[in-house]
């Protein structure tokens, strides 16, 4: 009979919960980013010269100067880049497979949805994944993080966006490949190398009682 898998107990980093017949649901790790908007305000002036005394002692009106004013000045949003790679990540004890095909930086905001985008850049990556045959453990898209180098917090995926910037990732079962979009909103400005993490919640075998332990697998995508 094949094993299945169900999630660690609460005492540890995952709970653990009761083992459906088919698959055990999972624990998605939480991550926590924080960000902070800003809002650039200017603000300009003319002052009218006053009257100058005059070579006769007298007080001679000077003409008052015409205020100027200057139309703001916006930065133009960096371009899209779109990066071929071939990164994978293995778990060798669910049999997991995942490939990341795709690096996207700085993707556009969807038309009519700029909230944030002053603030965050959207990162996508384009994955391939192949679930184990194994175990009856999923592979979801909230088990996936990301990290620049210049960030010092991991970030989830958003799912805000549907299907506007790409057909997203959907979770994949036991012994499923599934192919889509991962997108992230990391702070603008973010520079570096973009890791990739595979969050592997831990999990008890329900037919022999052996824990497997969480645990994070990271490339870099470059």
């Amino acid at each position: 009979m094949t094993p299945t898998t169900t999630p660690a107990p609460a005492t540890s980093a995952a709970t653990r919960t009761r083992p459906p017949a088919a698959r055990p649901a999972l624990r998605r790790l939480a991550v926590v980013g924080s960000v902070a908007s800003l809002a650039l305000v200017g603000a300009c002036s003319s002052d009218e010269p006053g009257p100058t005394p005059s070579a006769s002692g007298g007080v001679s009106s000077s003409t008052s100067a015409t205020p100027t004013s200057s139309a703001p000045t916006t930065t133009a949003a960096p371009k899209r880049t779109d990066k071929k790679i071939t990164k994978e990540i293995k778990d060798p004890v669910l049999g997991h497979v995942i490939t990341a095909t795709t690096l996207s930086r700085n993707v556009p905001f969807p038309a009519g949805n700029p909230v944030g985008e002053d603030a965050f850049e959207i990162i996508g990556v384009q994955v391939t994944v192949k679930a184990g045959s194994r175990y009856s453990a999923d592979v979801q898209p909230g088990m996936f993080t990301v990290r620049t180098a210049s960030a010092a917090t991991q970030v989830k995926p958003t799912g805000e966006f549907g299907s506007r910037l790409g057909a997203p990732l959907v979770a994949a079962k036991r012994a499923e490949t599934k192919t889509g979009w991962l997108f992230f909103k990391v702070d603008r400005g973010s520079t570096g190398a973009v890791t990739l993490t595979f969050n592997r919640p831990a999990y008890e075998v329900s037919t022999t009682g052996v824990d497997i332990k969480a645990q994070a697998f990271k490339v870099d995508l470059g």
